[in-house]
């Protein structure tokens, strides 16, 4: 890698570190100015923070790990699509079997916490 790479990777991560600087500062100062100016009306101030918003995603979206992040959520959405979802009779049957095991174990923690007492108690002594 000679001098002139080097000097432009600097310069590409100065300019990344400055994109991601001051779109923490447009937020800051988004959520700062909505709270101050809350006398305003809130359909104003909701077109500005919405105005704000897309700058900040923007700005973002023109940095490397921006790029990298909207890929992600955009694969991640199409993952999502090839899922086979359960229909609506196999999730309310797992969901009734999940429900009656669940009591039934219940159940049985119960008499068994129950008998342990009254066994511990009976060898003891301490019977009320």
């Amino acid at each position: 890698m000679n001098i002139v790479e080097f000097k432009k990777n600097i310069t590409r991560r100065i300019i990344e570190i400055i994109k991601w600087v001051t779109s923490i500062i447009l937020l800051i100062s988004a959520i700062f100015c909505n709270y101050t100016y809350q006398n305003l009306d809130l359909s104003i101030r909701l077109v500005l923070f919405c105005f704000v918003i897309t700058l900040i995603s923007l700005i973002v979206l023109s940095t490397n790990k921006g790029k990298k992040i909207f890929l992600f959520i955009r694969e991640a959405r199409i993952e999502t699509g090839k899922v086979i979802w359960p229909t609506y009779k196999d999730t309310w049957n797992t969901t009734l079997v999940v429900s009656i095991i669940t009591i039934i174990i219940s159940i049985i923690f119960w008499i068994l916490d129950n008998f342990l007492i009254y066994l511990i108690s009976f060898l003891t002594g301490m019977r009320s």
